[in-house]
């Protein structure tokens, strides 16, 4: 790193101690907020798959991996790494704790849109190929491409590591990260974050493209063929506004660091970095309340557990009141 970069680190660091009580307090206030929701949401998600072995399906496969993922990014990250440094003003850690919290950040966020991508690969197949979905979709093949996915994001930052790179403090940012001042940062966010946003969103067009094909061909409307989509759908919708979610939190992310990459130096407010940091975390605890909002069956078992339904004996399985059929748990039905 040249001595400009270390001279705009240390002044980044002046200012991280410089700040006042009150600054102190809001923007550690914030983080801890953000983490709040983060925790409770993922764990809920986790719980009602955990919990309801009729919410144990193949979607819900990549479900419980985005939650394990955004959990992990709160538990093993921000919450122990970064809330520290917001309230003590400084990196009260040692070298090696930096390279690890450099590496779990990318880690984790490749893990994040590879699954991400595998969500959108899962519903193209069960929509537009339904033929051929059962041929690439059990739940041992969603199992080992989760465990290929994750073992992959594990990876991905060797080559930075290996070649002598180090991660270095950020103090706008609370973090340490990738240096600026390598090509690094750019392959990295081109290859591992750009290329599965580019299948994530042609699978969802190829996805609505058909969606929208067979909601024009009304003599259609009642054949097998929307028979069976018309659920699926409301899968995909909930997992598209997901993406969309994360999508907007992240854009502001890259965009800064690749601004920063073209001119080889930090070069936004103190307040863009925070806002960084904050987005980051924001979108590992959205998931959850977008999946309340979104579908319907999941905030069915929400509301479960808030009213401890889980942890009162079940007897009898009562049949529903429409007819006398037990309904389905999950509209996640393959």
């Amino acid at each position: 790193m040249d001595s400009s970069a270390d001279k705009q680190l240390a002044d980044m660091l002046k200012e991280l101690k410089s700040r006042s009580k009150e600054k102190v307090i809001l923007e550690t206030g914030v983080f801890v907020l953000v983490l709040l929701f983060l925790f409770v949401g993922n764990v809920f998600t986790l719980l009602v798959v955990i919990l309801n072995p009729r919410m144990r399906t193949i979607p819900n496969m990549f479900v419980t991996s985005l939650a394990v993922s955004d959990l992990s990014f709160g538990v093993f990250m921000v919450c122990p790494l970064g809330v520290p440094v917001s309230l003590l003003s400084q990196w009260p850690f040692n070298h090696t704790t930096c390279q690890y919290q450099g590496y779990i950040t990318i880690a984790l966020s490749v893990a994040s849109i590879h699954t991400m991508a595998l969500m959108a690969v899962n519903r193209y197949f069960r929509i537009v190929k339904p033929s051929k979905y059962r041929s690439y979709f059990t739940k041992k093949k969603a199992m080992v491409m989760i465990l290929v996915a994750w073992l992959y994001s594990m990876l991905v930052p060797f080559p930075y590591v290996l070649s002598g790179h180090k991660m270095i403090f950020q103090p706008d940012k609370f973090i340490c990260f990738l240096n600026i001042d390598t090509t690094a940062l750019s392959s990295f966010e081109a290859i591992f974050i750009g290329i599965p946003s580019c299948i994530i969103f042609y699978f969802y067009f190829r996805i609505f493209k058909t969606v929208r094909s067979h909601n024009n061909n009304l003599h259609l409307s009642g054949s097998g063929i929307n028979a069976v989509n018309v659920e699926e759908v409301k899968v995909a919708r909930t997992l598209f506004v997901i993406v969309v979610f994360f999508t907007l939190c992240w854009i502001p992310v890259l965009v800064i660091d690749l601004v920063d990459v073209i001119r080889g130096s930090w070069t936004f407010p103190r307040e863009a970095y925070i806002a960084y940091s904050v987005l980051a975390t924001l979108s590992a605890a959205l998931n959850p309340f977008i999946y309340g909002v979104v579908n319907r069956n999941f905030r069915r078992e929400y509301l479960k557990l808030l009213r401890c339904r889980y942890c009162r004996p079940q007897a009898v399985v009562e049949p529903s009141v429409v007819g006398g059929k037990t309904p389905s748990a999950s509209v996640f039905t393959q």
